[in-house]
């Protein structure tokens, strides 16, 4: 294979990548992959027809998540005393054929060179949450990810670790995922009877994902195992959402978990979540200590310090402060939704948005179809409440601080969700959006002009709001942090913009309430309400505004 006569096209410099189960060649503009004959434990490569079912499934699996790469496998036959490849003759090995990828669009290397985007990170999420969507379901045996096996395969990498590896934190990281998975049997298993266990990619680290042709790719799947790739949808894109944090940091690590839920809805993966995260987590050290104890491996050393680092990020896994609910307050155009999504990427909360779960009440996946009248009414809005507040009752459950984001210009929407922090016993905040009402008027009318938007708010929407907002009571405002969004978009990036959340969301318990930056009083909100309505552009009050819109930005 490292002779330019096996192929049929030019070769140039043959470049060979081993790894523990596998040999690439890299030749001219292909990529040739060659199973080793090898048994290492989770999969038995011994027999040339192992070898082959392996290299056709790799093909037939692996295409749906990159189109182009994968072309095919080709039998590397015999003819006198040389080896060829797609030439007749009796075959002694199979070869995957795939198109030669530039290296530096892996994920691993952008986020080595500080070059993985936020824009890479949206669009890995949205792939993955069509792919579960459309995943094959009904898992060839039952058993497939079930709860009892769920916890042998954790097991099984517990001990692993815990008998070659000497960090002090394995055995409390054990004793929290035995406490986990006794907890989250009944979840698992609820899961799995209601169809979210399906043929998922099962190995998405950030070696294994790609900008290609455009896109983001997801190649190199689980194919040896069913077990391990019959999952539950929630274990497929912990995968990620771990390996992100660890190489990439918490803030895209977080990113991707928000668009994920936002594009696909599955907030009740959140309870399996944490448990998830770890376990993969320790997968990835069990790995990385394998090569580690190879001394003679070049990448020994790096590998003896990944280990150290996946084990750090399932020890921090299993330490979370707890959750923080907290409501956002403004009115369309404050600039909500845009702080909000960058509270969550620096926080780690999860971000409930009204405009994106009103449309999925409707059935309306596009963000940027524009909802009618009708579905404004009051009974629809507070339907919408509803609805959020079942979703911001199953993610603090889950463990996970949460930020609704809607208007909350109504006591009564307020009151339900001060009522639910109280019975869940979690700190809560409102946070305040203040700007101008020129500056809202002239948002609304630029994401008009965009159409990049879910929010369906026009500056009708904008003075109805103004004249029927109720304001925050005293009461409401002794538990509020205010922000002026005023300020260049770039410092909602910043957390010393957060700070007193940030600080809150850090050590819950701690109530620091010398840090509370409080806002107006009941009198001071009307006075304030009244002048933004006077003050609105006349193009923007006039006439009768058809429903109230309780948009999120």
């Amino acid at each position: 294979m490292q002779r330019a006569c096996t192929y049929r096209h030019p070769a140039g410099r043959i470049t060979r990548i081993e790894t523990h189960i596998s040999i690439v060649y890299l030749a001219g503009r292909f990529a040739y992959k060659i199973i080793k004959p090898v048994a290492p434990g989770f999969a038995d490569f011994t027999a040339a027809e192992a070898r082959r079912v392996c290299c056709e499934a790799q093909v037939r699996l692996n295409r749906p998540l990159t189109r182009g790469l994968y072309l095919g496998v080709l039998p590397i036959e015999r003819r006198g005393r040389t080896l060829t490849l797609e030439s007749r003759g009796r075959a002694v090995e199979h070869a995957v054929k795939m198109r030669r990828f530039d290296e530096s669009g892996l994920f691993s290397s952008l986020a080595r060179s500080g070059a993985l985007s936020p824009r890479d990170v949206d669009r890995a999420a949205h792939r993955l949450a069509a792919w579960h969507q459309h995943a094959p379901r009904g898992a060839p045996l039952a058993r497939y990810g079930s709860a009892a096996l769920l916890k042998a395969q954790v097991d099984a990498v517990n001990a692993s670790l815990q008998a070659g590896c000497g960090e002090p934190a394995l055995r409390e990281i054990a004793v929290w995922c035995a406490r986990q998975l006794a907890q989250r049997t009944e979840a698992i298993d609820r899961r799995r009877a209601n169809g979210f266990v399906r043929a998922c990619h099962g190995d998405l680290h950030l070696d294994n994902v790609m900008r290609w042709r455009g896109e983001v790719s997801m190649f190199d799947c689980i194919d040896f195992d069913d077990a391990l790739r019959w999952i539950d949808i929630a274990n497929d894109i912990a995968f990620l959402v771990m390996d992100l944090h660890a190489r990439a940091g918490a803030r895209l690590s977080n990113r991707l978990l928000n668009r994920w839920l936002e594009a696909s809805g599955d907030y009740a993966a959140l309870e399996l979540m944490p448990l998830c995260v770890v376990y993969r987590a320790l997968v990835r050290a069990l790995v990385a200590y394998l090569y580690s104890e190879s001394g003679s491996h070049p990448k020994a050393t790096a590998a003896a310090r990944d280990a150290a680092r996946y084990i750090e990020i399932a020890a921090a896994e299993t330490r979370k402060p707890p959750p923080v609910l907290l409501l956002c307050h403004g009115f369309s155009g404050s600039g909500k939704s845009v702080a909000s999504r960058a509270l969550a990427d620096l926080s780690g909360a999860v971000c409930l948005s009204s405009d994106v779960e009103r449309k999925r009440l409707e059935s309306i996946a596009a963000a940027d179809i524009r909802l009618d009248a009708t579905h404004y009414t009051t009974e629809a809005r507070h339907a919408v409440y509803d609805h959020l507040l079942c979703l911001a009752t199953s993610v603090l459950q889950a463990g996970y601080s949460v930020i609704v984001d809607a208007t909350f210009l109504e006591h009564r929407h307020r009151s339900t969700f001060f009522s639910l922090g109280k019975r869940l016993g979690v700190p809560m905040r409102v946070l305040d959006f203040c700007a101008a009402s020129d500056v809202l008027a002239e948002r609304i009318s630029t994401r008009q002009r965009n159409q990049r938007d879910a929010s369906d708010a026009d500056t009708s929407t904008l003075s109805l709001q103004l004249a029927t907002a109720e304001p925050l009571t005293c009461a409401e405002t002794a538990q509020t942090f205010a922000f002026d969004t005023v300020v260049p978009v770039e410092a909602f990036e910043e957390p010393a913009f957060w700070r007193p959340v940030l600080d809150l969301m850090s050590s819950p318990a701690a109530e620091p309430a010398s840090d509370i930056r409080r806002v107006r009083c009941k009198s001071e909100n009307s006075r304030y309400a009244a002048e933004q309505a006077s003050r609105l552009p006349r193009s923007a009050s006039a006439g009768q505004p058809p429903q109230y819109h309780d948009d999120a930005q």
